[in-house]
């Protein structure tokens, strides 16, 4: 498994427990993935990427009517707009290196043995 999929997977695994598994558009318990709001950037970015259930995340291309009405309600305007603009800035490329998915893995690890 390369580095950037062990972060990914971490990651992700920190985002479900941080969400209680309960999909932030939906409500469904259970839910299992985690759902960027801003696609194909922005991967490790913990306001972007938030617990949902398949349903929403793949089905319905990440059901994003409600994603940002949850974003604005929990994080404010402002910082919605903050990430529209990381999202634009990461659009022009962006580059993480084998460290950078070192340092992902081992801050969002859940256990030792991740």
């Amino acid at each position: 498994m390369t580095l950037q999929k062990r972060a990914w997977k971490v990651f992700g695994d920190w985002i479900r427990e941080r969400d209680h598994h309960i999909c932030v558009t939906c409500g469904s318990r259970n839910a299992n993935q985690a759902g960027h709001f801003w696609h194909a950037v922005l991967d490790f970015d913990e306001m972007n990427i938030n617990c949902q259930c398949k349903q929403c995340n793949h089905f319905m291309s990440g059901n994003l009517a409600p994603y940002s009405v949850y974003l604005i309600n929990k994080h404010g305007i402002k910082k919605f707009q903050d990430l529209e603009k990381r999202h634009y800035l990461a659009m022009r490329g962006e580059y993480r290196s084998d460290q950078d998915f070192r340092d992902i893995i081992e801050k969002y690890k859940l256990s030792p043995t991740d």
